[in-house]
Parts: structure tokens; sequence; C-alpha cells
């Protein structure tokens, strides 16, 4: 075996050995917020988006004068789709077969930019920062 294989082949065991040590708990942490959140802030993020998702349904139903099951029914995947408000206003004109007025759709816009806001503070309370 030459001096140059076995200087490769201990350089490839030093690499194997320094990459299949743990992570100590301080670089773990530095990963990111979902590695950093335990299960009760999960939990909580999870109750608080829930919370924030029902008032903005029920603040959309009571705009456009439906129920919140409608609601539900019209509101697009918003991990898909990009203007999921207008998505939602326009999916609701259909379902109740009328067009909302300037008014209404202005207000589902301001309910929506608050239910994003709520949920962006949520996170950030989740994370802890």
């Amino acid at each position: 075996m030459s001096w140059s294989s076995r200087t490769s082949r201990a350089a490839l065991f030093a690499l194997w050995a320094v990459l299949a040590l743990p992570l100590a708990p301080e670089a773990a942490a530095q990963l990111g917020p979902a590695a950093a959140m335990d299960p009760a802030r999960t939990a909580s993020l999870s109750a608080a988006s829930r919370r924030i998702e029902d008032h903005f349904v029920a603040e959309v139903a009571r705009i456009a004068g439906t129920t919140p099951n409608r609601v539900r029914r019209a509101m697009p995947d918003e991990r898909r789709i990009t203007s999921a408000a207008s998505r939602l206003i326009s999916a609701l004109e259909v379902d109740l077969g009328a067009p909302l007025t300037p008014e209404q759709q202005a207000e589902i816009l301001e309910a929506d930019h608050a239910r994003k806001l709520s949920l962006m503070k949520a996170r950030e309370a989740a994370g802890g920062r």
C-alpha cells in the first residue's frame, strides 16, 4: 500500500468520524426554529393558528352574509395559491350566486391581512424570538 493511498484512507476515516459525531446541543439549536420548538410550543402554535383561522372564517361569513361552513368550502389551499383572499372572494361569489360589493371585498381583504399578521406573530411567539 502506497503512502498516498494510506493518507487518503486516513483522511476519509477522519472525515467519516467527524460526520458520525452527534451535534452538540448548541449546534443543534442553531439549525432553526423547527428544531428548537418543543412539543408544548408546537401544540400552542397549532391551537393559536386554529383560533386565528376560526376567527377569520367567522369574520368572512359575517361580511359575506353566509355560514362559516360555506366559507370553509370556498377557501383555497393557501400553500399553493399566491392570492388566497382573491380566490376566496371569487369562490364565495360563485357559491352565493351573486357578486360581493366592493366594500365586502375590501373588508375580506383586510380580514385576510389581519389573519396573516396574527399568524406571523403567533409563529414568532412560539419560536421564542
